[in-house]
């Protein structure tokens, strides 16, 4: 039997691509193990019981008040890229022991191929020095290969065709430089295994690597100049529902009110939690507009007097939800704006970071909503307008 190693880094968001393919490898017969941080292990044991555990500290940084700096857009932007810089120094030996954990995975399950994120670093290490085959599957497009219409994730908005394409260059040259040559290197002199080298990476990374972009080919069809290499296919989601029962609360809130808005932003935060959380209530109130709130990872907290028409929720499977709200607000992970996109709902975007502005384009372009705001400049008159074009 034929074994597949599915590996990952990040949030719950970018779990659940590799948990979705790794169901459509064992229906195929196939043995499928997943290497994620050990905060996932349950998550992933619905679908295998094969689970190698990374270090927990990656996703412990969430915690970390200078990553909330970032994630929650709080502070200039020059501030912000100090962070950011500080940040890759101070968590080095974090990543290099991700590195190592992926490689224990893999020399203790031995898989015939890696599937992996691109955040993760050892595959591409596995395929170049360890004969390993290896693909890259990303719920994200805009990350190698240039795209004439769209810079690479983290540059903002599209500007010139040259300018567009340019980032590109720039975003590969500090992936190889700064995450794989960085990281990489010095735990390959560890393992007494010969460097990497520039050009190398490279060409296997735009020339060679199999690439799945997992998304909406009616929001992102795939761009002609792409190497036959690199496909768009569908965006992959599990059935969530199976074991999940929802409340009595929940269904006797349904009933007296059909159609509620959904609001939450998974789990990114922000700089004023508390505000946002009122500026949301007092907005839906003024528009009569019932609303199911998600606090999730707290990026929006709420006072202990909860107004009749709103019902606050933590943890709930959007398959289940989303056929049964009027329209769905926010931040534009890849994983909650294909869900909303399944049930063709209108969707209201509030960015906080990088790929989320891409598809807060993407869905207004498409005509699923207008196009919203950044997370920095919530404030309740932006909000309650850009809730009437929703509705509307």
């Amino acid at each position: 039997m034929s074994k597949v190693l599915l590996m990952s880094l990040g949030s719950r968001g970018d779990m659940e691509p590799f948990l979705a393919k790794g169901e459509e490898l064992i229906e195929e017969g196939l043995e499928v193990a997943f290497c994620m941080p050990a905060q996932f292990e349950n998550l992933a044991k619905e679908v295998s019981p094969s689970f190698y555990p990374m270090t927990p500290d990656f996703l412990a940084l969430m915690d970390n008040p200078e990553v909330k700096k970032i994630t929650g857009q709080i502070g200039s932007g020059w501030s912000r890229l100090k962070t950011i810089l500080k940040l890759l120094r101070s968590t080095k030996h974090i990543q290099q022991q991700l590195i190592r954990d992926q490689k224990t995975a893999d020399d203790a399950f031995k898989p015939d191929s890696i599937i992996y994120h691109i955040k993760c670093v050892y595959p591409v290490i596995a395929a170049l020095r360890y004969k390993r085959k290896t693909a890259l599957l990303s719920p994200v497009p805009c990350l190698l290969h240039p795209v004439d219409h769209e810079p690479a994730i983290g540059f903002g908005k599209p500007r010139s065709t040259w300018w567009n394409r340019m980032t590109y260059s720039i975003a590969n040259y500090a992936l190889i430089n700064q995450a794989i040559l960085g990281y990489g290197n010095p735990v390959l002199k560890e393992w007494k295994e010969k460097p990497l080298q520039k050009k190398e990476l490279k060409c296997f990374l735009l020339d060679e690597l199999p690439i799945e972009f997992a998304i909406s080919k009616e929001l992102f069809p795939r761009p002609k100049n792409w190497p036959q290499h690199v496909v768009v296919t569908q965006f992959r989601e599990r059935n969530k529902t199976q074991g999940w029962n929802p409340s009595n609360e929940l269904l006797t809130f349904l009933e007296k009110y059909p159609e509620p808005l959904y609001v939450g932003f998974g789990s990114m935060i922000n700089g004023k939690p508390k505000e946002i959380g009122r500026m949301i209530i007092e907005s839906c109130s003024e528009l009569n507009q019932p609303v199911l709130i998600n606090t999730s990872w707290g990026g929006i907290e709420l006072g202990k007097d909860i107004p009749e028409h709103v019902f606050v929720i933590s943890d709930i499977p959007y398959d289940w939800l989303f056929g049964k709200v009027k329209a769905v607000v926010h931040h534009g992970g890849s994983g909650t704006t294909h869900s909303a996109l399944r049930f063709k709902k209108k969707q209201l975007i509030i960015p906080h970071i990088a790929d989320q502005y891409l598809w807060n384009r993407l869905i207004h372009k498409a005509g699923y909503g207008p196009i919203g705001f950044p997370i920095k400049a919530f404030n309740k008159e932006l909000f309650k307008n850009s809730l009437q074009k929703l509705l509307s």
